[in-house]
């Protein structure tokens, strides 16, 4: 099997039992070791290494964090989200620069190779920042924060857009890859994430940087995120129980960050296999699907 596919017994949400074949992304997330959590992670509930068997740390009942997946277009996704019923979103969007890139082979990511991501996401094209903002900005809810990933060259596009949308643009934050990248001119090893506020929220520790040194992930997921880099996002701008969303969700790294400290995921991609991962992290993460979650539900309609 060619590495970067998915193991036939692993579709539709399969499970690991039985899979042996080679280079499967499955595979390779579900052979990382689930972290132990301490204080503040997943409500009231902590994880041994190696297992995925969780046991309590305290006598409090808390529900476990939930998610729901789609396989929909981000922008028409985001339409069928109630208004103001979404605490935070972080999103990765495949910005329409990666196709200059690409053509001066500075980067790999649209390339047909087994690092290949050609055959997991299109292009989503600056033309569509306008709705893309204008749905965030309406199932947000008031006074909430909203972190996009970028380039400095889309950084130059979304700003005034978002803006436009009414959101308040505070700064790009540095993430640093800590590993040089490809490229010809003072090579890249970091990429931008744009902060932005609809309201007025204060972030949970005015102690950390605007340069999040995190390293890059390496043979993973195609443009894959650490889930530590949305930890502190996370951490800053939402509380536990609360709901993230991200509409290019990918291999849920996201989601995982989320179900770690104790949100819930709502997440949407138009790739099969990404589904199919997200589905698979989240639940080694001990996140429960929301139809088989508890009849409370996912606190959507809460007010903000």
């Amino acid at each position: 099997m060619a590495p970067g596919l998915v193991h036939a017994g692993h579709q539709a949400g399969g499970g690991v039992g039985g899979c042996s074949g080679p280079g499967c992304l499955i595979c390779s997330f579900l052979d990382t070791p689930v972290r132990p959590l301490g204080e503040g992670g997943r409500r009231g509930m902590s994880y041994s290494p190696g297992t995925l068997a969780p046991r309590r740390s305290s006598p409090v009942h808390i529900p476990m964090p939930r998610y729901r997946l789609s396989h929909r277009d981000a922008v028409e996704w985001l339409r069928t989200l109630p208004e103001s019923s979404v605490d935070l979103v972080i999103t990765d969007p495949p910005y329409e620069s990666l196709e200059k890139h690409r053509a001066i082979g500075t980067t790999t990511r649209l390339k047909r190779s087994k690092a290949s991501s050609n055959h997991w996401f299109r292009i989503f094209p600056n033309e569509r920042f306008p709705e893309l903002f204008t749905e965030v900005w309406r199932v947000l809810k008031r006074d909430s924060h909203f972190y996009l990933f970028c380039d400095p060259e889309t950084m130059f596009v979304a700003r005034p857009l978002a803006e436009a949308a009414g959101f308040r643009f505070w700064k790009p934050i540095v993430w640093d890859k800590q590993h040089i990248g490809m490229g010809y001119h003072y090579r890249s090893r970091y990429e931008l994430i744009l902060f932005f506020e609809k309201g007025r929220r204060r972030l949970s520790d005015l102690g950390v940087a605007d340069v999040l040194p995190v390293p890059r992930i390496h043979r993973g997921y195609p443009a894959e995120k650490p889930p530590a880099l949305s930890e502190v996002l996370i951490r800053q701008s939402s509380s536990p129980g609360d709901v993230v969303v991200d509409p290019f969700m990918g291999s849920g790294s996201v989601g995982v960050a989320a179900a770690r400290l104790g949100r819930d995921f709502l997440g949407t991609d138009i790739c099969d296999e990404a589904l199919d991962i997200s589905h698979m992290r989240l639940r080694a993460e001990g996140a429960v699907p929301e139809e088989a979650a508890d009849a409370h539900g996912m606190r959507l309609a809460r007010s903000g």
